[in-house]
């Protein structure tokens, strides 16, 4: 590992709140994962034996309905955990996961990390935080697919993955098309429309990439009351 991926692994929800000492504790017998686009790391369903940090890359959660649909729950990348909650009461993953781009992954052991959270109070409560990051995280979620208009919910994705935040902006689209609409929670074809409509407000859609005339502008879009978004 690096010592930019270990800076990373550091800063997750997982073992940001531990002292160093007890980061490298929890890092113990973890492992490097290296897979490429399409790889599968779990299975919906499988016992949960290793939770994960992401190092570099894109990573699909999802679950598989009765009728065979897809449901996008997540979409993780760098510096983001996932599998801490089932891995750790030793339960089986409630979605599957798959890379989106090529990654490389951290594998945290999760028989050996509850042996050390039966032992330690302060590892113990800092993986409680860590789960409830991941919950009010589900909660922003929820709130954004409920209470905002799909060109809100866009324009708010963008502001995300910008790196700038003033002025004049170009975004860089990480995964197709068809998994951000999965992600946002609409079809791909309402995906376009919201592009489209996204052009009034300053935005250009151009292949992979996106170009934001005014953060600002943008900005306010999502603020907006979603009654009016709708009208849009």
């Amino acid at each position: 590992m690096t010592p930019v991926e270990l800076d990373t692994a550091r800063k997750s929800a997982v073992l940001a709140n531990l002292p160093q000492p007890l980061q490298e504790k929890m890092l113990e017998g973890s492992q490097i994962q290296t897979v490429e686009t399409g790889q599968t790391l779990f299975l919906q369903d499988e016992p949960a034996d290793a939770l994960f940090i992401v190092l570099e890359g894109w990573i699909k959660l999802y679950r598989i309905a009765a009728s065979g649909a897809e449901a996008v729950v997540s979409v993780v990348t760098r510096g983001r955990s996932f599998g801490e909650a089932v891995a750790l009461r030793g339960l089986s993953y409630p979605v599957a996961a798959e890379a989106i781009t090529p990654s490389r992954l951290l594998r945290l052991d999760a028989a050996r990390i509850r042996h050390h959270l039966q032992s330690d109070p302060v590892m113990a409560t800092s993986m409680l935080a860590a789960t409830f990051v991941h919950l009010q995280q589900l909660v922003e979620q929820i709130e954004g697919l409920k209470a905002r208009s799909g060109v809100q919910r866009v324009a708010e994705f963008l502001l995300d993955l910008a790196p700038c935040a003033e002025g004049e902006c170009s975004v860089a689209l990480p995964y197709n098309k068809a998994l951000i609409a999965g992600r946002l929670g609409m079809k791909p074809e309402t995906l376009s429309r919201a592009f489209a409509r996204l052009r009034e407000h300053g935005v250009r859609i151009d292949a992979a990439r996106a170009h934001i005339e005014d953060m600002d502008r943008l900005r306010q879009l999502t603020a907006e009351d979603p009654a009016k978004a709708w009208l849009r």
